[in-house]
């Protein structure tokens, strides 16, 4: 699917709010990231095309950006392991549409910070039943990274309607 007549785009960029720590390999960055008013109308859709990441830790953060209907926490706390404290995922995991891997031949270095851009994605998000939003987890899929603050992740996302 690419533009044509009558496609609508949007844009929106949030803090991933993260600890203030290092945090290992394959352990939660950020988790229930709220992406508010992203569909249209509740239980809408879009079609993800692109999104942007900025590490402000200039470290090349490599994650999995995985996206869910739900904002259920998938680890106890960020820098512990997905299903880490937490009594059941299956919930959680019947309800995610699917994840965008960013690795770091995807980042460019802007000195003070590093971004990651991933284009042509097209994937399908669906909001929950009741709500226009939608929601990500980041998983450390590199070597540890250590925030000094916790909005050190921003994360953008191009949706098509």
């Amino acid at each position: 699917m690419g533009f044509h007549s009558g496609t609508r785009t949007k844009s929106v960029l949030v803090v991933c709010t993260t600890d203030a720590e290092g945090i290992a390999q394959n352990k939660v960055v950020s988790q229930g990231i709220e992406f508010p008013n992203l569909a249209e109308h509740d239980g809408g859709s879009v079609l993800l095309k692109s999104l942007t990441l900025v590490d402000e830790v200039n470290g090349t953060l490599e994650c999995d950006i995985v996206f869910s209907e739900l904002s259920t926490a998938i680890s106890g706390d960020e820098g512990k392991s997905v299903g880490e404290d937490v009594d059941d995922l299956d919930g959680t995991i019947s309800k995610m549409a699917g994840f965008v891997p960013v690795r770091a031949a995807d980042y460019t270095d802007l000195i003070d910070a590093r971004m990651a851009t991933k284009t042509g994605i097209d994937l399908v998000l669906q909001s929950s039943p009741g709500s226009k939003s939608m929601y990500v987890h980041i998983i450390n899929r590199g070597s540890t990274v250590t925030f000094g603050e916790t909005n050190d992740v921003r994360l953008m996302l191009g949706v098509e309607y």
